[in-house]
């Protein structure tokens, strides 16, 4: 069974870490289908997107891709939301939140299938609440006004739920404020790498983590994390693109089978 989890996430984690995420959608139920206690499962879960975060980041920051101030201000808002999501996710149905959360996953999937590779922007919107950015080479724009509620909202879903809040991170900075694949990814690896690191700090407290299982497929993650990042370094953007896309609709069906048979 070993040998067989090791694979699994090992493939994981190479897939995922190249499109900026950190694997936690797939991460626990195949450690409790292969025979894990759930508890255990979602300990080592929180240790290994945390690995696989910051094993992607590292290599996207070398690469001078990590915009850390859009990070900043992206996943403060996040994690509130997620906090929030956690106090009151009994008050909603987890199905009924999971489906909703997979169509909008699989949409988001769809346009940024659609939407052209931009290459550098001649001109981005400016304006009141609207933050300029220039970073890699490329200038992107994001507004405020937009940013705080709906990383808020992804948040709190993603607490509600406990899945990755940059499932819907990507496509929004993506589609809606204009930042490049690339740049999208290596930034998303940071956050996801400091949200496995706070929800694995709460189960380190509690003393539910086993530590020799968490360890060994950290070692495997750790590479899967650099392979993945280096991979989509490589290239190009449409090719980027397609791989995203590919990730997020296999997710959200994914999640929508999970919703309907449990």
């Amino acid at each position: 069974m070993l040998v067989v989890t090791v694979c699994l996430m090992f493939a994981v984690s190479v897939l995922l870490s190249g499109i900026g995420l950190g694997g936690g959608a797939f991460y626990v139920p195949l450690l409790v289908a292969l025979g894990y206690p759930f508890h255990v499962a979602s300990s080592t879960s929180l240790f290994l997107i945390m690995v696989t975060g910051f094993s992607a980041f590292s290599r996207f920051q070398r690469a001078g891709l990590v915009d850390w101030k859009l990070a900043v201000v992206m996943d403060t808002f996040t994690d509130l939301g997620a906090f929030v999501g956690g106090l009151t996710a009994f008050r909603f149905a987890p199905r009924v939140l999971k489906i909703a959360f997979a169509v909008l996953l699989i949409l988001a999937a769809v346009a940024m299938s659609a939407a052209r590779v931009r290459g550098p922007r001649k001109t981005v919107p400016r304006g009141f609440g609207v933050w300029h950015r220039r970073f890699a080479g490329q200038e992107y724009a994001v507004n405020l006004f937009v940013a705080i509620p709906a990383t808020f909202a992804i948040g709190y879903a993603s607490g509600a739920l406990g899945v990755a809040g940059g499932l819907l991170k990507i496509p929004l900075m993506v589609l809606v404020f204009g930042v490049p694949q690339r740049v999208a990814a290596a930034t998303s690896s940071l956050m996801v790498g400091l949200t496995g690191l706070f929800g694995f700090v709460g189960h380190g407290i509690t003393g539910v983590v086993n530590w020799p299982l968490a360890l060994s497929l950290g070692l495997v993650v750790v590479v899967g994390g650099q392979l993945g990042s280096r991979l989509s370094i490589a290239v190009s953007d449409r090719a980027l693109k397609r791989w995203t896309t590919a990730a997020f609709v296999g997710i959200g069906l994914w999640m929508l089978v999970q919703a309907v048979l449990h």
